[in-house]
């Protein structure tokens, strides 16, 4: 679809929207707006599409996708403390990992990097190729019983779908397991996250906070 094949498609109010419209395709891309609205066309029974209800979905799925990379970094952060707050000083440990890179987590400490620097240097995935990687005590003891490395590989792709800006209603995610339920949609996967994070990110210290209010900012219920 060209884009002024898009434009032709979308009910637009005025004159302002249009070119809200013509700004945010430069920005954002022709493919991500054309993607929201093939999936409001879906989701409206094939009636026309208004540009607010496709702002609408922009500005949704940006803060949804901002809220979760905090905490996905607030994981990150929770496994870096952990290895290093266990292993530090103590990093003669057949379980390193090596990799290329900056993610060489057993060629830093090999170097004589500190343990902490070693694990700042990595990303998400090598960290969590790094826990699986852990004894079986550490992992429980991290995650309780949610460390399973399908639940591991789903926090993952969840956040590579961040990292590259993509749709997250139509986001094709891997299948995790919460409560006993195995699903790989939007919602399954954000409990996911929510069961990996320590308990205070999960409801807030109070008990009325954390992922599960915020997420309700964008209409998601997790309970």
């Amino acid at each position: 679809m060209t884009k002024e094949e898009f434009l032709t498609k979308i009910v637009f109010n005025n004159d302002e929207e249009r070119g809200d419209a013509l700004f945010y395709i430069k920005v954002k891309g022709l493919y991500l707006h054309v993607e929201i609205y093939e999936y409001l066309l879906k989701e409206n029974n094939n009636q026309a599409i208004a540009w607010k209800q496709i702002s609408d979905e922009l500005r949704l799925d940006k803060g949804l996708r901002d809220t979760l990379y905090i905490y996905l970094a607030t994981l990150e952060e929770y496994i870096r403390g952990y290895i290093s707050n266990k292993y530090e000083g103590n990093t003669n440990q057949s379980f390193w990992i090596s990799s290329k890179g900056r993610n060489n987590i057993k060629g830093n400490i090999d170097e004589g990097l500190p343990l902490f620097k070693a694990l700042q240097e990595t990303d998400l995935g090598t960290l969590i190729n790094q826990v699986n990687a852990l004894p079986t005590d550490d992992i429980k003891e991290l995650f309780d019983e949610a460390g399973t490395k399908e639940n591991l590989a789903a926090v993952k792709e969840l956040r590579n779908s961040i990292s590259h800006h993509k749709f997250l209603k139509t986001y094709q995610f891997k299948a995790c397991t919460v409560d006993g339920v195995k699903s790989n949609s939007l919602i399954s996967n954000i409990k996911n996250l929510r069961q990996l994070l320590p308990e205070r990110y999960r409801y807030g210290k109070n008990g009325r906070g954390g992922i599960t209010a915020e997420i309700k900012r964008y209409g998601i219920s997790l309970d």
